[in-house]
């Protein structure tokens, strides 16, 4: 296993392979201002059962950054390349957090060609009081550093894993607040688009089945607003796993992998 690089509408992408190359391709897409370390517990759960590939984000490699600004469209076409640059047929997507606009933004691109099944971890479906603010001071300069922290906070409390831990604080911190403010910035205008993640599944033309993959938030309220939402939309699968962080691919890497198996199964 080893970290490969293509070119890509002008810039150069990073991902990691792993498992049988005849398998069944499964691309695991990162959320902003994280990489493919996220899945670095995952993968061993799934690389018995398919050819998987971690795709970087443009601007999230290991280098200093992108210069240039680039918008969740920009991530969406470069995905749609990536996937016809190598040539992948019948590719399982599985995503998590507001990465998963990007997924659906692809499935709705590759239409008949994809595989009609989509994986989404741990997005917030139903935006909690104050999400918004926190999204619009993200996205201030002046304020940025003050919502960054706030969101580690929120993202740690409650934890001692120090997967989550590392993540958040090591991991995450080394992206800037120029990248920050950008994802603030292209997450504000997705909600403010489609209202909620639902209504852009919704959206997407043909016979997508999506299952939602999640811990947070703990709130039972959250659980029931999804069981009732898929009780009246049958392409749509909620699959609660125990956890306490908004971290399920690094907490309970195992119980994220057999969900993720048996949906695409």
């Amino acid at each position: 296993m080893q970290l490969k690089s293509t070119s890509i509408n002008n810039t150069t992408l990073e991902y990691v392979e792993s498992g049988d190359p005849s398998a069944p391709p499964l691309l695991l897409i990162h959320g902003w201002a994280q990489d493919h370390r996220l899945f670095r517990l995952l993968e061993p759960h799934l690389s018995d059962h398919f050819r998987v590939l971690r795709l970087n984000f443009r601007g999230h490699d290991g280098s200093a950054g992108s210069p240039d600004d680039f918008t969740a469209e920009d991530l969406i076409q470069d995905t749609v390349e990536f996937i016809g640059q190598l040539g992948l047929e019948d590719v399982r997507i599985a995503s998590t957090s507001h990465g998963c606009w990007v997924n659906i933004g692809v499935q709705e691109r590759l239409g008949a060609r994809g595989y009609g099944q989509a994986v989404v971890i741990d997005w917030l479906l139903q935006p909690f009081e104050g999400f918004h603010q926190q999204i619009e001071q993200g996205a201030s300069p002046d304020t940025v550093t003050q919502a960054r922290q706030s969101m580690f906070d929120e993202w740690t409390e409650g934890t001692d894993s120090v997967d989550v831990i590392d993540h958040v604080q090591r991991e995450m911190t080394w992206f800037g607040e120029n990248m920050w403010m950008r994802a603030c910035r292209e997450i504000r205008k997705s909600y403010a688009q489609w209202e909620n993640p639902l209504e852009r599944m919704k959206a997407v033309p043909g016979n997508l089945e999506v299952a939602h993959i999640y811990s947070q938030p703990l709130d039972p309220g959250y659980r029931r607003f999804q069981e009732d939402f898929a009780a009246g939309n049958p392409w749509f699968t909620p699959i609660h796993i125990p956890g306490k962080t908004h971290f399920p691919t690094l907490e309970n890497p195992e119980s994220v992998a057999a969900a993720i198996k048996t949906f695409f199964s």
